[in-house]
């Protein structure tokens, strides 16, 4: 025997569920244009990954407060060997407060063979959040 839903138990399921479904979906999309990079901090190569030679792509979600300031961060993409760096970091950095009080940070990290001086760290920013973590490789004369 099949089941059907009253016609005011659906208005109600389907007011339920599209709320959180606009709200999900404006939380996955943030506009580069909505961020505006006012204070970033520098980062070194997070020694474990450096002596692991990790290198990759960390993607960080942050939550802004009404000042711009961050106020939390979680790690959408990235290898466990970046990511604690990556969050700890990205607390530090400021932008223009934005309708979605949020902002999204790239950080690109790369062992960099050309450079011969083991153990060096640079770190250069792209606003509005794109920063890349270099690390000379170890041994390399």
């Amino acid at each position: 025997m099949r089941r059907f839903l009253s016609p005011a138990l659906l208005v109600l399921v389907s007011l339920a569920i599209s709320p959180r479904s606009a709200h999900a979906q404006r939380e996955e999309t943030i506009s580069d244009k909505a961020m505006t990079l006012v204070k970033f901090s520098t980062l070194e190569y997070p020694k474990r990954a450096a002596q692991a030679l990790v290198q990759g792509i960390v993607v960080v979600r942050a939550k802004l407060d009404d000042s711009g300031g961050v106020v939390s961060a979680t790690a959408v993409f990235g290898d466990e060997l970046l990511i604690p760096a990556s969050l700890d970091n990205a607390k530090q950095w400021r932008f223009k407060p934005n309708t979605e009080k949020a902002v999204v940070i790239v950080y690109d990290f790369r062992v960099n063979e050309a450079v011969s001086k083991p153990g060096c760290s640079n770190f250069l920013v792209e606003p509005p959040n794109f920063a890349t973590i270099t690390m000379c490789a170890p041994g390399i004369q």
